[in-house]
């Protein structure tokens, strides 16, 4: 969530000059597909890291 209270979603940069990529976040677009996509992945996550048994 951003402050505002809206929905975000965090991308990868490509790293620039050898250094490294970060993280940044941006608004997600108030559109219902989205919004489903983005529930949906997270639904998937939360199982797989419920069910995670710890480092190998």
């Amino acid at each position: 969530m951003l402050p505002d209270g809206h929905v975000a979603a965090k991308a990868y940069g490509r790293p620039v000059a050898g250094g490294r990529g970060g993280y940044t976040s941006f608004r997600v677009p108030d559109r219902p597909e989205l919004m489903r996509l983005i529930d949906a992945a997270a639904t998937r996550a939360s199982a797989l890291w419920a069910g995670h048994r710890g480092p190998a």
